[in-house]
């Protein structure tokens, strides 16, 4: 029996000139909304969702559950039974982190993700307190992880979610000076290196936007374990969204002329971790 899930990225507007903070979040709710009028299984929202052109955010985040993006977009989890990675700006235990909470099918967090590796904006300029742990998480159609924005430049976070079990890697970001070209390998790269799914959001502009060089890139895209880009919504509004079969065969030779096979498999069993210890010197 094929493993059907119906994955959506959705992508807001960049705050701007145009684009005001309660102007975001109505746009977010109502591209969720969408994704589940459309039958997904699960929505991932972009990096900050909660915060972006809110200053008073910025200076005292609450709780996941304080915030009123969450208690919407919790709502519609709960409407369209479709899960929901919500990532935020979070107050917790007198720190802030840079967190993505997973909604269940009913609304209620089933967990979270704090980003590991922070820029130097965030750790000098916002006081964001890094995570320190790559979780995965069980849903009721597979395994899932999640790297957040400047976690995709470094390819341990993905090989540990890969290594942990997860079958699709979720890309929250923000990433406003980088190209289109330059996200889409960097996302492709990571689900070749893992033999995994890896589902991409960000920020897009609306149609009256001309874009030019230093805008938000968007390119909210779902891609296959191939590197194969399957959506993608480009640099406007909207949605990225695909079926993805995760029983699909991986076949392939094993190391070039061996054995058909799992390619997953094979690529984790001709690790040499032994050989990786300068990957742990400061």
């Amino acid at each position: 029996m094929p493993r059907l899930v119906h994955i959506a990225s959705v992508q807001p507007p960049a705050v701007g000139d145009s684009v005001d903070y309660q102007l975001l979040q109505d746009a977010a709710v109502s591209l969720v909304e969408q994704a589940g009028d459309l039958g997904a299984d699960i929505v991932c929202l972009p990096e900050y969702a909660n915060c972006m052109g809110d200053e008073s955010l910025w200076q005292q985040p609450g709780e996941a559950e304080q915030n009123p993006l969450f208690n919407r977009i919790a709502g519609l989890a709960s409407s369209h039974s479709m899960y929901v990675i919500l990532p935020l700006l979070e107050g917790r235990e007198g720190r802030r982190y840079n967190t993505s909470v997973i909604l269940d099918r009913t609304g209620q967090i089933l967990g979270r993700y704090d980003k590991t590796h922070l820029t130097a904006v965030e750790r000098e300029d916002q006081a964001v307190t890094p995570g320190d742990e790559y979780p995965v998480f069980d849903l009721d159609f597979g395994r899932i992880g999640i790297m957040t924005c400047y976690d995709g430049h470094f390819p341990e976070v993905a090989r540990l979610l890969g290594i942990g079990g997860a079958e699709i890697i979720f890309f929250p970001s923000l990433q406003r000076r980088l190209t289109a070209e330059h996200v889409e390998l960097q996302a492709r790269c990571r689900a070749i290196d893992n033999c995994l799914w890896v589902v991409r959001s960000s920020y897009g502009h609306s149609d009256d936007v001309p874009w030019i060089p230093g805008l938000a890139a968007g390119k909210s895209c779902i891609i296959d374990f191939e590197g194969t880009v399957l959506a993608d919504a480009g640099p406007r509004v909207g949605m990225a969204q695909y079926i993805v079969d995760l029983d699909r065969p991986r076949t392939k030779e094993r190391s070039f002329g061996g054995a058909l096979g799992d390619a997953r498999a094979f690529l984790l069993d001709d690790r040499r971790p032994s050989t990786y210890g300068a990957l742990l010197e400061e």
